[in-house]
């Protein structure tokens, strides 16, 4: 039996290391981290999404290939509707029809080649699933909803605090950064809505 290298499950992205990671990625690499670090999706549920399934009234993706929460009961996957900046709508809708979402595996070895050419430290660290994680420590950081943001992730509250929060280690630069990968996403949060 081989073992596995321990990976840290509290590491994510820091905003530079991502910009320099991306310097490293091919055309649909970068569509694929660009797609999951402005969603918060977990690449199986990316790789589901179509054109149809965009809402330009609303500035949202139907996710139809969710994961299926055994412990929570679930069968079958449910469907959850996620919103997007403006800037990643427009991104989406001008790149859906030529672009596509890598395999995991594949994705999974792009990230880790890029992070090692970017001089990321501990590149064995970094999955598709580590943008996931950057996207909710970033959206927590920027003061999001905790709430909002867990049915956001398709998570309960608790799960959110156990897997995503973290003390607030960004600065003012690294913050302005988030805000300029993620557009108008954190302020799409704040406003409550009516039933």
């Amino acid at each position: 039996m081989v073992n596995k290298p321990q990976t840290n499950k509290k590491r994510f992205f820091y905003p530079d290391e991502y910009e320099k990671m991306l310097d490293y990625l091919n055309k649909n690499q970068k569509y694929t981290a660009t797609f999951l670090i402005n969603t918060g999706c977990r690449i199986e549920e990316a790789r589901g999404v179509r054109i149809e399934d965009l809402s330009s009234k609303r500035k949202s993706i139907v996710l139809r290939n969710t994961k299926i929460r055994a412990r929570r009961g679930e069968r079958k996957p449910e469907i959850r509707i996620i919103a997007v900046s403006d800037k990643f709508f427009r991104f989406l809708r001008g790149n859906i029809l030529t672009s596509r979402i890598l395999s995991t595996n594949a994705f999974n070895l792009a990230v880790k080649d890029a992070c090692r050419k970017a001089g990321i430290p501990r590149p064995e660290e970094f999955s598709s699933h580590k943008f996931r994680k950057t996207f909710g420590t970033w959206m927590l950081a920027l003061g999001v909803d905790g709430f909002k943001l867990a049915q956001h992730l398709g998570h309960t509250p608790e799960e959110l605090a156990r897997d995503y929060a973290t003390n607030d280690v960004f600065s003012h630069k690294d913050k302005q950064i988030m805000r300029s990968i993620l557009g108008n996403l954190p302020e799409r949060f704040s406003f409550s809505s009516k039933w």
